[in-house]
């Protein structure tokens, strides 16, 4: 066994630009995962592997330790690695990495075509395993009771053919009675069958609606002015309609709520609205189109997954917005043609992957920060020929390769200018020699300068 070390220090894997791994490798190769004091907690890890066929295999790491599927192997294209940590209450990820396979002159012997069991395989099995058995007893007792249903009808058919010919009205009348007591019975069982669906139905919809709702608010002290404040349990308002309220503060939500949807037709500013809500997953904000600032609106909010935001027609700063907000993974604008302050906008959104919509750089003034630790970064898109000052994307590591394309074409034609971009994602995306002169060619033309960090 040929074991590669590997180090993982917080959310990022060290060591794999060291690796070449033989194709065709059996149950060979073992990754060793030295994790520091940020993975302890967690009781269970498993490493992800993805071929550049874009299947995934996820393993188990036992004792620091996992074994290269060989299926990864099979051709000498280098495959994606990326690792987890969970233990049911938390969950960890570090950031992909590549790792080069290269070619081998193994003998066909050496090579493996049984599949490889991964984490998922396991869990389907028992879980299969333990459904079958928590239902057995109760498939054997269903069979029971048919068979003894059969038997009985039978005998009460073979009762009715031992009547002679001059009571054969009478067996008919007999059978067709039972088969009209069997019928009325499945009749009346589909009914309650029925009913029973359609009052779980509406249950289900008045828990997704009104339960989380309707026990908050009686653990809340109520007042006219704060109505979702003083509470201690967490809950949600999937859409409150606050359509008529021209002016929200801080205040109006504590932190327990975890997912809320506005409609902010009469909403002027939503500066540092909700900033520091510890518990806030997931926000919808509909009809923005009045709203003047976002300045902090969402900053250090550290639960914070999605945000959805409408057209920004009239705001003017974006400043702090989400900085800080750790979880965050997607923001979706609207229009946003008048933000003139973008500075420290995603600062510290280590697990960013997308931004959907375009953002609008035409009047921007300052972007500075503006993408600062955003290491996750996937996808982002600017305006059509909105790039006309200084930009700095250079922490965006993983930043994709129809992100960057986009970006070198809004730029537009300006004097002694800098693109800032991740050394590591441009030879990713643009591993080519020629490609990547004839990038920075084309930025020369328009007086830009690419810098890579």
């Amino acid at each position: 066994m040929v074991n590669y070390d590997l180090r993982i220090e917080k959310q990022q894997l060290f060591g794999a630009e060291k690796i070449a791994i033989a194709a065709n490798a059996n149950e060979t190769i073992s990754l060793r995962f030295h994790f520091d004091a940020s993975w302890r907690i967690f009781d269970t890890k498993a490493a992800i592997f993805r071929t550049a066929q874009n299947k995934y295999y996820i393993i188990e790491i036992k004792s620091s330790s996992a074994t290269v599927p060989w299926e990864v192997l099979t051709v000498d294209h280098d495959f994606e690695l990326s690792v987890i940590g969970y233990d049911g209450a938390a969950v960890l990820t570090a950031g992909k990495v590549d790792i080069k396979v290269v070619s081998s002159l193994l003998p066909d012997d050496c090579k493996t075509f049984s599949p490889t069991e991964t984490l998922f395989d396991r869990f389907k099995q028992d879980s299969i395993a333990e459904a079958y058995k928590k239902y057995e007893d109760e498939i054997d007792s269903l069979k029971y009771a048919y068979e003894k249903k059969i038997v009985e009808m039978g005998t009460k058919i073979n009762e009715a053919n031992e009547n002679t010919k001059n009571v054969e009205k009478s067996k008919n009348e007999e059978i067709a009675k039972i088969k009209q007591d069997h019928a009325e019975e499945v009749h009346s069982l589909n009914e309650e069958i029925a009913d029973i669906n359609k009052t779980l139905a509406a249950a289900q919809i008045k828990a997704d609606n009104w339960d989380l709702v309707d026990a908050a608010m009686a653990d809340k002290t109520r007042s006219n002015y704060a109505p979702w404040t003083g509470g201690t349990k967490e809950y949600k308002l999937p859409f409150f309609n606050t359509k008529n309220m021209e002016y929200l503060a801080a205040g109006n939500f504590d932190g327990n709520v975890t997912e809320l949807g506005l409609d902010l037709s009469s909403a002027t500013t939503l500066q540092s609205m909700f900033s520091q809500k510890a518990s806030l997953r997931r926000i919808e904000l509909r009809n923005t189109d009045k709203i003047t600032s976002l300045t902090s609106g969402f900053s250090n909010s550290t639960a914070l997954r999605e945000v959805l935001l409408g057209n920004l027609t009239s705001c003017t700063s974006l400043k702090d917005t989400f900085y800080g907000d750790t979880s965050l993974e997607k923001v979706t604008f609207g229009e946003n043609s008048k933000i003139i302050d973008f500075s420290h906008a995603f600062s510290g959104c280590i697990a960013l992957r997308e931004i959907n919509g375009e953002i609008n750089l035409i009047v921007s003034r300052t972007v500075v920060g503006m993408f600062e630790n955003c290491t996750s970064l996937e996808k982002v898109s600017f305006a059509e020929n909105s790039i006309y000052g200084d930009l700095d994307l250079g922490p965006c590591k993983q930043l994709s390769r129809e992100s960057m394309l986009k970006i070198f074409d809004d730029t537009v034609l300006n004097s002694d200018r800098k693109l800032t971009l991740s050394r590591y994602a441009f030879d990713n995306n643009f591993p080519s020699a020629d490609e990547q002169t004839e990038i920075k060619n084309k930025l020369a033309e328009k007086k830009w300068s690419l810098v890579l960090v």
